[in-house]
């Protein structure tokens, strides 16, 4: 043993966490820190290294939360020895999903220990007491949760608010619950009072109190969708709502039962005849998330609307529907999407381009072939030192210095192994073959735009989105006849731009606001 050889100091990396904001914690993130800090220089003085403090503001009933991820990223990569936690709580409050980070942690030799609890990951115990506090963990979150949900009834029931955003034209009382506020009260009393009684629509009456001056409690304008809620909403007459279920409120009512139905008679009305309005999700039009308003930078959604009986598919500016604030036209959207397919196609046709990306393409992967070279490599270094042992194994066989059992075993676990690194070496060589694009040719640009009109011709909606957003980056309509369209390339940071111009207005019928 070499007695000069420096001993590394232990590598610790600490996790902490709370659910919502420090100043409701019992034990904040600054405060976990100082204990896991203490606990080290107790532990250990001087004589330890801290890697890394990952930090995560998010509920533990969850594992997609950025500190974690981090922090197991870097346990694969054996940049820590040892795991800090304040509570075994703070890494997970579900068995399950705390087991499966305990297996992670330990196959990448990372101890995991809690210093308000008698565990070490290090041992047989330790992982036994790991497991029974995650299942008391479990238990304890599952009881606040029903509690909770228990509590927020028991006070409906009583008529008191149950918590969430303060409701438009009240202030929230610690004692006394909702209490009116008279300047936002005024304002809802004429929201209802217009809508029931005059003939204006909800675009009109926000534009109104928007021109008038009245602004929400963010001051931002009013939006259709906001008024719709408040004309909605019962907690104006009185009710409170809880899971689908209306109780009688001890707040004070800011309208009447008759002019609450009566808003209410008038939605229904306009909504049976708005029934041909239609607004989709974002697989019912093809460059929904890609397309965006050239004049106000807004995104276009896709809605639908009838015209003489038919029904009319339209992209719409949300800024203007939302707002009514830009002046940006109605799109028809099988004219939208046919003219970008067509220019799509086009581009196939046009092999000095086609030759340009597939240039980039081949750069691209050419980069990627070192490192493929290097990681098969290492497969095979590791392969022939596994060979090696197996023919000293045969060799202590046949010289009768190993007992057959023993060997017999040693010999299965390592031709296990190799059959193991053989299929990993398959598999890098198939990938490095595929870091190299084949010679271009007229005939391998037939054989693409075959398989991109197959797919636009059979393929389901999700299909052809999918294809197309892996082609298009964005769209920008400036007007109803001009389009530009930004084409990824390889290079992430270039981009083709082109306009198209589309049919001109009459074939470009416009569906009524």
């Amino acid at each position: 043993m070499n007695r000069n050889a420096k001993i590394q100091k232990p590598r610790v990396a600490f996790y902490i966490r709370i659910s919502t904001d420090e100043d409701h914690q019992k034990y904040s993130l600054g405060a976990q820190t100082e204990r896991l800090e203490a606990f080290c220089k107790a532990q250990h003085g001087d004589d330890w290294q801290l890697h890394k403090v990952y930090r995560d503001t998010e509920s533990g009933t969850h594992m997609n939360r950025p500190g974690l991820e981090e922090m197991l990223f870097d346990a694969e990569a054996k940049s820590f020895d040892s795991l800090l936690v304040f509570r075994v709580d703070r890494l997970s409050r579900k068995v399950r999903e705390l087991a499966q980070m305990v297996d992670e942690l330990t196959k990448n030799g990372v101890v995991l220990k809690s210093i308000t609890e008698p565990f070490d990951t290090a041992n047989a115990a330790g992982k036994m007491m790991l497991q029974m506090l995650g299942v008391f963990a479990e238990f304890e979150h599952a009881t606040i949760v029903e509690r909770t949900k228990v509590g927020m009834e028991k006070k409906a029931k009583s008529g008191r608010f149950v918590g969430g955003n303060v409701p438009y034209g009240y202030d929230l009382d610690p004692e006394k619950g909702l209490v009116v506020k008279e300047e936002e009260a005024v304002i809802v009393k004429k929201m209802f009072k217009m809508y029931a009684f005059g003939k204006e629509g909800a675009f009109t009456i926000c534009n109104k109190l928007n021109e008038m001056g009245y602004r929400k409690r963010s001051g931002k304008k009013w939006e259709r969708k906001i008024l719709l809620h408040i004309l909605k909403s019962p907690v104006y007459v009185g009710k409170l709502r809880w899971r689908e279920v209306l109780y009688e409120g001890s707040h004070e009512p800011l309208i009447s039962d008759e002019l609450f139905g009566k808003a209410k008679d008038v939605l229904d009305e306009r909504n049976d005849d708005l029934k041909g309005r239609q607004f989709h999700n974002n697989d019912e039009r093809l460059f929904s998330g890609t397309m965006k308003c050239g004049k106000c930078g807004s995104h276009m959604f896709g809605g639908g609307g009838c015209k003489n009986g038919k029904h009319v598919p339209y992209y719409v500016c949300s800024k203007r529907f939302t707002q009514h604030e830009c002046e940006q036209d109605y799109v028809r959207a099988e004219l939208l999407e046919s003219a970008i397919i067509q220019d799509i196609k086009g581009m196939f046709h046009d092999e000095q381009f086609i030759a340009r990306i597939w240039e980039e393409a081949n750069k691209r992967l050419s980069a990627e072939k070192p490192d493929m070279k290097k990681e098969i490599s290492k497969v095979e270094a590791v392969m022939a030192k596994t060979m090696a042992s197996l023919d000293r194994y045969f060799e202590a066989f046949e010289a009768g210095t190993m007992k057959p059992t023993l060997c017999n075993g040693k010999i299965e676990d390592l031709n296990a192994r190799t059959a193991e690194l053989e299929a990993e070496r398959k598999e890098l060589e198939e990938r490095r073959k595929r870091l190299e694009l084949p010679r271009m040719d007229k005939k391998t640009l037939a054989a693409l735009l075959d398989n991109f009109e197959e797919v636009m011709a059979a393929g389901n909606n999700p299909q052809k989105k999918h294809l197309l957003k892996r082609m298009v980056k964005k769209v920008l309509v400036h007007d109803r006849r001009t389009i530009e369209i930004w084409y990824c390339l390889p290079n992430p940071q270039r981009f083709e731009n082109r306009d198209i111009w589309l049919p001109g207005r009459d074939s470009n019928p416009r569906p009524g606001d």
